[in-house]
């Protein structure tokens, strides 16, 4: 039987860290919404985006981008350094080993995830995790650091594991392939609609062609720079949502498993006091019942 005053002390220690979660899920909730607030819509761009794609015809065109090497991967993963989130961590860890072939190489994003990674015998480079002012100039270092390392080491295949937010509820590791990116590029590139939006783009009639005043190979390798930055920085975005939502989720359920404790030992606590008090009316009933055969009480 648990003595009375540690039972006491625990319902009390159960108390204060209830509290103290309460309030750290609500910082968590009110900092992901201040997030969400300052997210930026860039659709405009991104249409304008394509439309330049749409534009390029790269039919005779070779390229390590548009594809070609059959040589080793390098697979990027997106980690969180902040606190409540090892699920998470590990979801994107186990979903990047899983990916894993032997003379493929890691760029990981977190101090959590290179710990975790740091135990496996790969190769890998690291870059820290993502501030809560999510700044352009760490999304192009790690852009340049996957662009170089795709063509200096000649990859066939770069690939990006994330946490991506689906809701505040749910967050789904996703895996997104960056290089090669010949996807970006319409293969119908004599189709009307194709000839439509260069027209849009441009302001030239749908028969002119588009002459091109530098090497289509510096064209493309530029414009695909821009979309893999300003793809990064969505994933970015969409990292750091998830974590504050999934930190909120993890924070709720520890919430809910400490209150399920505190009935427990609640439970506990006053079964202890009854079986006491039990034990107390029949040592005393016993007592009087041997005290009355002795006649020492009449």
């Amino acid at each position: 039987m648990i003595p009375l005053t540690i039972l006491r002390k625990d319902l009390a220690f159960n108390k204060v860290m209830e509290n103290v979660i309460e309030v750290l899920k609500g910082v968590a909730a009110t900092e992901y919404f201040h997030l969400q607030s300052k997210r930026k819509s860039f659709d405009e761009f991104e249409g304008y985006l394509r439309e330049l794609f749409q534009a390029i015809d790269v039919r005779n065109f070779q390229h390590p981008f548009l594809g070609g090497s059959s040589s080793a991967s390098n697979i990027v993963l997106i980690t969180s350094d902040a606190g409540f989130l090892g699920e998470l961590n590990i979801a994107v860890v186990n979903h990047g080993l899983a990916q894993y072939r032997s003379g493929d190489s890691f760029t990981i994003v977190g101090g959590e995830g290179v710990r975790y990674i740091g135990e496996q015998d790969v190769e890998y480079s690291s870059f820290p995790g993502i501030d809560d002012n999510i700044s352009y100039n760490g999304v192009a270092k790690l852009r340049d650091h996957i662009v170089k390392e795709f063509l200096e080491k000649k990859l066939s295949n770069t690939v990006i594991i994330y946490p991506h937010f689906v809701s505040f509820s749910v967050q789904k590791v996703e895996l997104f392939q960056l290089l090669p990116c010949r996807f970006l590029f319409p293969q119908d590139f004599g189709s009307s609609s194709a000839n439509k939006n260069r027209s849009k783009l441009f302001g030239i009639d749908s028969e002119e062609r588009i002459i091109l005043d530098s090497p289509l190979k510096k064209i493309v390798e530029y414009a695909v720079k821009v979309w893999i930055g300003q793809l990064l920085y969505l994933i970015f975005w969409e990292s750091k949502l998830s974590e504050w939502a999934a930190r909120v989720m993890h924070l709720e359920r520890s919430t809910n498993e400490i209150r399920d404790q505190q009935k427990k030992m609640r439970l506990q606590y006053f079964r202890t006091i009854h079986e006491r008090s039990d034990k107390s009316t029949r040592e005393i009933f016993v007592s009087r019942t041997a005290l009355k055969k002795s006649g020492a009480i009449a």
